[in-house]
């Protein structure tokens, strides 16, 4: 991690940046990620099913078309594994991969990781009408314009309301009515896991909190679906 200049007291009073110049300063990191050797040589390791879903998702890139995928896959399924293999590929050959998660700590783990709160400028707090808070003139929305994969980690953990709010970021960005701007998007996460957190919710309203989730937004069924697990006797894919 970097240095606070602030640490070298080079003047009495305390050095801040704006806002703009650390959104800046993130952009130009992003563009120029090293990709380690590690994680190319990722592909070689993954299992049949896991191939199966890095090919699908890599096809619509290499022939730059959109595309909507969720990994679905219990914990300890390595769908980390495979979304690393994935951003390796396609940052490798020089094009912008974004690896974001719903939690600070699924992001720390991917390779350049953000929380899609920081990254997309989604509220904490959320209502109704709330929107991603992205000028169109900004650099960081000239590095999503610009980006060719996007990676949303523990989307399970999302309220289906900032999904829904993403896709109308692209498609404002991309001036495009395309499902995510016609961006190829995969999405990530176990349900059978952490839900969407609702505030002072008790034990009585767990099924107000699987309405909260992805799956019944009014856009789920442009998604491919993809399961990816090590078991291979239920590893499959299937189109919704």
């Amino acid at each position: 991690m970097g240095r606070n200049i602030n640490e070298f007291k080079f003047i009495s009073q305390n050095i801040t940046s704006s806002g703009a110049t650390n959104e800046a300063k993130d952009v130009y990191f992003e563009r120029n990620i090293t990709v380690s050797e590690e994680d190319v040589l990722l592909e070689r390791k993954l299992n049949t099913e896991q191939k199966r879903a890095y090919h699908i998702v890599l096809d619509r890139f290499y022939s730059n078309k959109p595309g909507a995928f969720f990994i679905d896959g219990s914990g300890g399924t390595r769908k980390t594994f495979l979304y690393r293999a994935l951003l390796a590929v396609v940052r490798k050959k020089g094009f912008i991969a974004l690896a974001t998660a719903s939690s600070g700590v699924a992001a720390s783990i991917l390779p350049r990781g953000s929380t899609t709160h920081s990254h997309f400028k989604i509220p904490i707090v959320i209502d109704e009408n709330f929107t991603c808070n992205i000028s169109k003139q900004s650099s960081l929305a000239g590095l999503i314009r610009d980006s060719n994969l996007i990676v949303w980690d523990e989307v399970s953990m999302a309220k289906n309301k900032m999904i829904e709010a993403f896709d109308k970021l692209l498609k404002d960005l991309m001036s495009t009515n395309v499902l995510f701007g016609g961006k190829v998007v995969v999405f990530g996460g176990d349900f059978r896991q952490t839900l969407p957190v609702i505030r002072s919710g008790k034990k009585e309203i767990f099924s107000a909190k699987v309405y909260y989730t992805l799956i019944f937004g009014i856009i789920w069924k442009n998604y491919v679906y993809l399961k990816t697990c090590v078991q291979k006797k239920i590893q499959h894919f299937v189109n919704i």
